[in-house]
C-alpha cells in the first residue's frame, strides 16, 4: 500500500524535520530517553531526531515510505498499527503525528497504546484542530477537512475525553498555525511556499495567541 503523499515527505524532507523538531522539543520537556514508538512514522523523519536524542526508536508504517525509513537505518515495521504485534509494558513514549485522524477506530488504538506503555508512559498526539479559528471561518472549505483521508475531525474536547476514556491523564495541550509550526522559521527563506507563510503570518498569529490554530498537540501519561 502506497500513500499518495510519500513523495511529499521524500521532496521537503527538510521542511518536515523543521516542523517535527518543534513537537521533539515539546516532548522533550516531559518525557526523558527511552524506548520510542512512532505509529505511522512516514519516512523516519522524526524519528531520526528521536534518536539523535539518544532514544531507542521505532516505527509502525503501512505504506511505502516504511522503506525509505528502513533504509536509513531505523527499525521499521511496514504494518498497519491495528495489526501489528507489538509488547505490552515496553515503550517509554508512543508518538502519533497527524495519525490518528486517518484511523478507522481511534478509542480502540488509544487503548492498544496505553497497553504498549511502560507504567507512566507518554502518548504525543498532534491533529488538526476542527475547533480552530480556520476550521471555523473556512467550513467545509479548510485546508485540514480532507474528507477521502481524514475520518475523524477532532477539538481539544473530543479528543481530551477519547484519552481519557483510554485510560490517560492530559499533562499539556497547545495550538498553532502557519509560521509557528517551524522549530526555526529562518530555516525556511529559500523555500517559495515561505512567501505564503509571511502573508499569512497575522493570521496564524493571532490563531496561535487565542490557542485556536490547525493543528494541536496533546501530551498525557498513562493513568
Amino acid at each position: 500500500m502506497n500513500y499518495h503523499r510519500d513523495e511529499d515527505y521524500l521532496k521537503f524532507e527538510k521542511t518536515f524535520r523543521n516542523i517535527f523538531q518543534k513537537r521533539v522539543n515539546l516532548i522533550s520537556r516531559f518525557a526523558g530517553k527511552g524506548k520510542v514508538l512512532e505509529v505511522g512514522c512516514a519516512t523516519g523523519v522524526m524519528l531520526k531526531l528521536f534518536r539523535e536524542q539518544g532514544w531507542q526508536v521505532l516505527g509502525v508504517e503501512p505504506s511505502g515510505s516504511a522503506k525509505v525509513a528502513q533504509k536509513k537505518g531505523l527499525k521499521v515495521w511496514r504494518h498497519k498499527f491495528e495489526g501489528a504485534r507489538l509488547p505490552n509494558g515496553y515503550f517509554d513514549l508512543a508518538v502519533l503525528n497527524h495519525t490518528l485522524e486517518h484511523m478507522d477506530n481511534p478509542p480502540w488504538v488509544l487503548r492498544k497504546v496505553n497497553r504498549l506503555l511502560k507504567e507512566d508512559g507518554i502518548v504525543f498526539i498532534d491533529v488538526p484542530n476542527a475547533g480552530g479559528l480556520g476550521a471555523k471561518l473556512l467550513g467545509k472549505h479548510w485546508p485540514y477537512r480532507l474528507p477521502r483521508e481524514h475520518k475523524w475531525q477532532f477539538t481539544r474536547q473530543s479528543l481530551a475525553s477519547l484519552l481519557t476514556d483510554a485510560g490517560f491523564r492530559v499533562l499539556h495541550w497547545q495550538s498553532r498555525s502557519g509560521i509557528f509550526e517551524y522549530a526555526n522559521p529562518l530555516l525556511e527563506l529559500k523555500r517559495k511556499r515561505f512567501l505564503f507563510d509571511i502573508l499569512t503570518s497575522p493570521y496564524a498569529l493571532i490563531a496561535s495567541i487565542l490557542r485556536r490554530g490547525d493543528s494541536m498537540s496533546f501530551i498525557a501519561r498513562k493513568k
